[in-house]
């Protein structure tokens, strides 16, 4: 028998994340946010959260900024602080819409998995994911 497709050779790369040391001093929220979860990649928790914290300072309402801390917090097994960080991007999401929808419905969905997951054990999203079609 003939084969329809040839076999293909997948090679694993090992990618290294950005070192946050050669971003440079960062100005923004966006900036802080960025190197800050350079940080995280490198689990470099306590770097993490500081540049996260200045960019919370720096825009109360940087919702990326409340849902990385959330994620350093759970790395780091402080998981009340990890529920509040993401119960914050809910709010800011509801409060403030804002114009990408489909980034917000995103980052509510997974801030809401990672509560569940924190204080049940499972992301229990299945409501959340087929909401749309009930």
């Amino acid at each position: 028998m003939k084969k329809l497709f040839a076999k293909k050779e997948i090679f694993k790369v090992k990618s290294m994340p950005v070192d946050p040391t050669s971003m440079g001093e960062p100005a923004t929220a966006d900036e802080l946010q960025r190197r800050g979860m350079a940080y995280y990649a490198r689990k470099q928790y306590a770097q993490a959260e500081a540049d996260l914290k200045k960019a919370i300072s720096l825009d109360s309402t940087h919702i990326d900024s409340y849902y990385s801390l959330g994620m350093v917090y759970k790395a780091v097994d402080r998981k009340q602080e990890a529920v509040a960080a993401f119960n914050h991007v809910i709010e800011l999401i509801v409060t403030n819409p804002g114009a990408d929808t489909t980034k917000n419905d995103m980052l509510r969905k997974l801030a809401l998995g990672h509560m569940n997951e924190i204080n049940q054990g499972d992301w229990n999203l299945e409501k959340e994911i087929w909401k749309h079609i009930e």
